[in-house]
């Protein structure tokens, strides 16, 4: 979630139109830059992998909730943090350009978040979500022919990620797309992601793969392979979400290249989970610090992203300097809103959530 800032820190650059709203700095669509090479390949590896993490995520710790709590509890936590939390930053963006228009802009991955939420509560139901007595008993080092029975599921799961990219490109007219607006669910990207999602809830059934999996050499080239695939990928890749992209010239070429999209994210997601559950064993300040900003500093971030990034393009910086600048400047800025409007406030109930806020006058 950090990485947005990253990701959004040159957003001026990959969908040039945006800088019309920002003439007052000096700079508009037909006199920005094009991205440049470096720039252009970090925006495209990040957009690679960055949200299918997030939604792989999202689904593992959607599973260990519903594993300890009642399904009252989840529908109403996850209801105030991320349903009433996306309905007042998803307006408050909205009214910046004076008018109410139900759009999402960065907050659509919490409008999704939320109706797979309410969808796996039906898989609950359905017996389909494993408790954590059920992780612990069905997978001791003894029980070869559970393990076994994994990997081969993992194996499945595997080609089902990486060939369903293809067929969500399909559905959304060439690119998977995301909802811009409460009514505009693009079904492409919206099963795409969901299937991140239940990746998820199946990898909290077999967290065992996680620690047999995570050996050193696996890791190593496991990396290796996720670099040679983008590396080869990286030359074909265009636009965000659609935007800008260059469409193949055949069905032929788009399927293929639609494919290595698929398998490329499999092996950075499948990487970068491996190695930071080899690397993080246990709990830090820092980390603790970072991971309890994460989600409010995405809340806040963009706006400041754009302000910052456009000041910087129209004092003519170098397309470096605005990126670094943008991350630094948005990040202080975000962490700074973060303390005053969420830490002491009410306003951390929403995204904290009460028994994780400071403030607890009903206690």
């Amino acid at each position: 979630m950090l990485l947005g800032l990253v990701f959004h820190a040159p957003m001026l650059y990959y969908i040039p139109i945006m800088a019309d709203g920002f003439k007052e700095f000096g700079i508009s669509s037909e006199t920005m830059p094009e991205m440049e090479q470096w720039l252009s390949l970090l925006v495209q590896w990040l957009h690679s992998w960055r949200m299918s993490v997030f939604f792989i995520i999202s689904g593992f710790f959607t599973a260990l909730v519903l594993s300890r709590r009642t399904l009252r509890a989840f529908i109403t936590d996850r209801f105030i943090k991320i349903g009433l939390t996306m309905i007042l930053f998803a307006a408050l963006y909205d009214f910046l350009d004076g008018q109410f228009d139900g759009k999402l802009e960065h907050i659509w991955f919490l409008y999704y978040l939320m109706i797979f939420s309410i969808l796996a509560c039906g898989l609950s139901l359905a017996g389909l979500i494993a408790s954590e007595e059920t992780c612990q008993s069905s997978h001791n080092p003894g029980d070869q022919g559970s393990y076994f029975g994994s990997i081969k599921q993992l194996l499945l799961l595997a080609v089902g990620l990486a060939v369903i990219r293809p067929i969500c490109d399909v559905l959304d007219g060439g690119a998977i797309t995301v909802a811009t607006d409460y009514f505009s669910i693009k079904i492409g990207g919206f099963l795409y992601f969901w299937i991140w999602f239940c990746a998820g809830l199946w990898l909290f059934k077999n967290q065992s793969l996680l620690t047999s999996g995570k050996g050193l050499f696996a890791v190593i080239a496991l990396g290796i392979v996720s670099i040679i695939i983008f590396v080869f990928l990286s030359p074909y890749l265009t636009g965000v979400f659609g935007y800008n992209a260059l469409k193949p010239d055949t069905l032929f070429d788009f399927m293929t290249l639609s494919l290595l999209k698929g398998v490329n994210t499999l092996a950075w997601t499948a990487f970068l989970i491996l190695i930071t559950h080899r690397l993080i064993v246990k709990t830090h300040k820092p980390i603790t610090w970072f991971v309890t900003l994460s989600y409010p500093i995405y809340l806040f971030h963009l706006f400041p992203c754009m302000i910052v990034s456009a000041i910087l393009i129209g004092l003519g910086l170098s397309q470096a300097g605005v990126v670094i600048g943008t991350v630094v400047a948005a990040f202080a800025i975000s962490v700074a809103l973060y303390y005053l409007l969420v830490k002491f406030t009410p306003l951390s109930w929403l995204i904290l959530g009460y028994k994780k806020s400071w403030l607890q006058p009903f206690r």
